[in-house]
């Protein structure tokens, strides 16, 4: 049965404990005030009950606001450099060991987690059509010696419904098997319990990547819980 790694991109790739998607969310809410006239507190919340209810902010925005999903997603991902995870020569160097083709899962637009892997040291792991398309990848380096990124499956490809929507899994799924044949192990990775539940009951296996805000574990449902991918043995993946 062949391996297959599906890793989510934020809080997952990088530290939750670094400012990068608090940076985002003040984008979020910076959004809704700017363009939908609420409050700093009213837009605060709606930004948590949306991305509760719906998976994502931007799908509840979409439904009952009307937002242009293009539009929004510039505005959001225009965080300062500054904010981006820095290099990880960790990271890197588990990736290099990790033998399984592997992918990013994510609700972002494309060039956000394109944006981050550049930041964090990785630009080279993005393959070589991806970073043909993309012309601001000058910087990217020839060093890297790992398994490249065989793709990523953006909030796009997912038709703009994110996990933990089963649709988006569905798709995924149906490409992982045409491409790598049927008979795949398929294993996530994710910061998100909703999402590794959604996973789960697709067969795959769930590897919790938890955050520094959740409660002490004292018993899970899932197949790995670790702090860190590099917590993982990079070819048992146990």
């Amino acid at each position: 049965m062949k391996n297959i790694l599906l890793l989510d991109y934020d809080h997952t790739l990088y530290p939750s404990t670094l400012s990068t998607l608090r940076a985002v969310d003040d984008r979020i809410n910076l959004y809704i005030r700017t363009f939908l006239g609420f409050s700093s507190e009213q837009a605060d919340a709606l930004r948590l009950e949306l991305w509760d209810k719906y998976g994502t902010t931007l799908k509840g925005l979409e439904e009952l606001h009307g937002v242009d999903r293009e539009h929004y997603c510039d505005f959001i991902h225009a965080i300062e450099a500054s904010h981006l995870p820095p290099p990880d020569p960790a990271l890197q160097a588990w990736l290099t060991r990790m033998p399984y083709p592997y992918y990013i899962f994510t609700n972002a637009r494309m060039d956000w987690p394109v944006r981050g892997l550049k930041a964090m040291g990785l630009g080279a792991m993005l393959p070589e059509a991806l970073a043909a398309e993309l012309t601001d990848l000058g910087d990217v380096a020839d060093g890297f010696r790992g398994p490249r990124l065989q793709g990523i499956f953006d909030i796009a490809f997912m038709d703009w419904d994110g996990k933990p929507n089963p649709p988006g899994y569905a798709k995924v799924d149906a490409h992982l098997r045409a491409r790598h044949g049927q008979d795949l192990r398929i294993h996530f990775a994710d910061d998100r319990q909703d999402n590794l539940e959604s996973a789960r009951e697709r067969g795959w296996r769930t590897i919790w990547i938890v955050p520094h805000t959740a409660p002490p574990v004292t018993g899970n449902e899932f197949d790995r819980v670790v702090t860190s991918l590099t917590a993982l043995d990079p070819v048992s993946l146990e």
